[in-house]
Parts: C-alpha cells; sequence; structure tokens
C-alpha cells in the first residue's frame, strides 16, 4: 500500500486543510486506537502532548475523540517538548505517544507524529497500517467500553527532573550567564526553569507563546535574536531552540553560531 498520510516524520500540513483537519485528526485517532488495541494485551493508553501552536487545542480534541472511542485511556500533557513524550510513554507503561507539532514550521502549520510503546518513532509498517485502518474505517468500542482521558499536571515536571538527571553528577551551573530561546514554542517553561535550577543566570528570550508567535523571528530557525541578547547582557552562552525543542543552535559569548553541523563535529572530536 502506498502511504498518502503519513511522511518521514508523522502527517503534516497547514491547520484546517487536508490531511490537518480535525475529522481527519478524530479518523487518525480512531485507527490508532484500533491497531494498538489488536497488537497490544498490555495497558491500551495513550500519551499525547503538543506545542503551544493555536490549533494544538482542536487537534488534541479531536484525537482523544478517536482514541476514547476505540476504547483507548487518554494521558494529556499539554505544551512539552517533543523529546517529553519520547520519554514519558514508556515510562507512563503506555501503548503509543503522540506529538501534536510542526516543529520548527510556521504557526498556521500543525502535524502529528507517533511513538510506539519504547518512545521512539513509530516503524513505518505500524503507520501503513494505521492509514489502511483510516481507509477501511473504524468499528468504535461498546458504550461501556469506551476510553477515559485525563490531564496530566505533573508531565512536564517529570520530564525536567529526567533532564536535570541526565546532566553530570555534581555539576553545576553557577556563575553563568545563560541566554535561552524557546521560540514561543514548547519549552518555553521547561528549558529556562531546567537551567535556573542547575544554577544559571538565565535570560529568557521567545518565552511568550501566544497561539500564533511560535518560530516567529526567534528559535533556532532565527538565532539572530538570542544573539544579540548574549552581546547585550554579556552571557556566557546562547541556546536556540525550535518550536518543538528537538532541535539545538548555540551561539558563543562572542555572537557566533554553531549550527548543527558543527555541533555535531564538535561531539564527535570530543568522544573520539
Amino acid at each position: 500500500m502506498t502511504r498518502k498520510l503519513f511522511g518521514t516524520d508523522g502527517v503534516r500540513g497547514t491547520a484546517n486543510a487536508h490531511p490537518m483537519t480535525a475529522q481527519m485528526a478524530l479518523a487518525i485517532g480512531a485507527a490508532a486506537g484500533r491497531y494498538f488495541r489488536r497488537e497490544s494485551g498490555g495497558t491500551h493508553r495513550v500519551v499525547i502532548g503538543k506545542d503551544t501552536r493555536l490549533s494544538g487545542y482542536m487537534f488534541e480534541t479531536a484525537l482523544t475523540a478517536g482514541l476514547t472511542s476505540t476504547g483507548m485511556s487518554v494521558l494529556l500533557l499539554g505544551p512539552v517538548p517533543t523529546p517529553a513524550v519520547g520519554l514519558l510513554t514508556p515510562s507512563m507503561r503506555a501503548d503509543v505517544g503522540i506529538m501534536i507539532s510542526a516543529s520548527h514550521n510556521p504557526a498556521h502549520d500543525n502535524g502529528i507524529k507517533f511513538f510506539g510503546p519504547d518512545g521512539f518513532k513509530l516503524s513505518d509498517e505500524a503507520e501503513t497500517e494505521i492509514e489502511a485502518l483510516i481507509e477501511a474505517g473504524v468499528q468504535p468500542a461498546q458504550a461501556g467500553n469506551i476510553g477515559r482521558a485525563r490531564r496530566i499536571d505533573d508531565g512536564r515536571f517529570r520530564y525536567q527532573e529526567r533532564v536535570k538527571s541526565s546532566f553530570p553528577q555534581g555539576m553545576r551551573l553557577d556563575g553563568m550567564k545563560v541566554v535561552i530561546d524557546c521560540a514561543n514554542g514548547a519549552a518555553y517553561r521547561a528549558a529556562p526553569e531546567v537551567l535556573w535550577e542547575l544554577g544559571a543566570e538565565v535570560v529568557p528570550v521567545g518565552t511568550t507563546p501566544n497561539g500564533l508567535n511560535i518560530n516567529d523571528n526567534c528559535g533556532s530557525t532565527r538565532p539572530q535574536a538570542a544573539a544579540e541578547a548574549v552581546l547585550a547582557h554579556g552571557a556566557d552562552v546562547g541556546i536556540c531552540l525550535d518550536g518543538d525543542a528537538d532541535r539545538v543552535i548555540l551561539i558563543d559569548e562572542t555572537g557566533a553560531v554553531a549550527d548543527g553541523d558543527q555541533l555535531m563535529a564538535l561531539m564527535a572530536a570530543r568522544w573520539a
């Protein structure tokens, strides 16, 4: 079967235009729920996160309706970075994780990305089967077997603790001034809080999302704002994230930008 919906990173497009409509999100949720109930004898639980786009509420609601209609229980994390969904899916013993985001794209776009129970991107084979179920249609569960949905208020904090635990034991950021540009996106609370809790003096940029300003002249696709803040505040380093905080650009104390290729080269040299 040739896939029509799923691309290399889930389903993505302009909000309220095919395929990113509420109706399609409902169908995707129902098909995914049927697929995972069929494939797993486990908890039949799904974790959903999102970034700060205005359309995220619409897609969160539609996916939840589709999933619960097939008997899946839904745990709603609210705005969290994409890596949080990957980490919390296995931690919360979920069958599947879903992130609602279009990453570094502008605010009018959105997307739906699946994670398997291991926290890694869902296989192409699984996405193909879900797409086949969308085309075939899904029989809803009986009334007594409809799933439940509830918000998880501490999901972001669980993720933040996991991030801090990955920091070298005993190392702190005391005395460092750090500019963090969150692109008005999913990490607008998590990233500044983690840096502050590790001891840094934090200069926040792009931390006032309004649903329409994600990635708007800020974040990893527009590092100039953070570079200017580094120079203006005499910061030691600048960190630029994208809208769902799954990519990073660094800025040194002179305002020079280090992109992903340069960062990988530096890490490779260190680990060689």
